[in-house]
């Protein structure tokens, strides 16, 4: 997800430019992104949205209102579900060449020295902490059974146990 933005930064301050986004992109599969219980990174993600950027003095505010679509995994049935997340990235970034203080900054708030303003660390952040810590497929969840580990939303199962998971873990703690 990455913009040009050598002509905004030539421009005067106050330079517009907009760009729609519709599309299609695979969040890389950091080692954090694997290991995550939650966030099914094997899964595309669908962008819409439009990206405003204007020159300031310092460099290029960013406002981006996205809808996007993405899969997670139910804390309940462990299966991956579809989920629909709208957020905005309104931040701005700076040229590397600028001398600013860097503990003020987060390091992907950087345009890179070849113009490239990359969206795709702020876009993943905003996913990741709009997707709820346990999530569920549906409110109607019937979970997975404790004993045998079988789908109870796909079937019943032979087993005399009969308390859900999320029950159980309630009782217990």
């Amino acid at each position: 997800m990455e913009f040009n933005v050598s002509q905004i930064m030539k421009g005067n301050q106050g330079t517009v430019k907009t760009f729609e986004l519709s599309e299609q992109l695979m969040l890389p599969t950091e080692q954090s992104l694997r290991k995550d219980p939650i966030f099914d990174s094997s899964f595309e993600i669908y962008l819409t949205g439009t990206v405003t950027m204007l020159r300031t003095d310092a460099g290029i505010w960013t406002t981006a209102p996205i809808d996007c679509e993405t899969s997670c995994f139910c804390s309940m049935c462990l299966q991956p579900h579809i989920r629909h997340i709208s957020f905005t990235i309104n931040e701005e970034y700076y040229p590397l060449s600028r001398h600013l203080k860097l503990t003020e900054i987060d390091e992907s708030q950087f345009i890179s020295n070849e113009n490239i303003l990359d969206l795709l660390p702020p876009i993943r952040e905003h996913v990741s902490l709009k997707i709820l810590i346990n999530p569920i497929c549906s409110e109607d969840c019937a979970d997975i059974c404790v004993d045998c580990g079988l789908n109870l939303n796909q079937g019943h199962c032979a087993s005399k146990n009969k308390i859900r998971r999320s029950m159980y873990s309630l009782t217990l703690g």
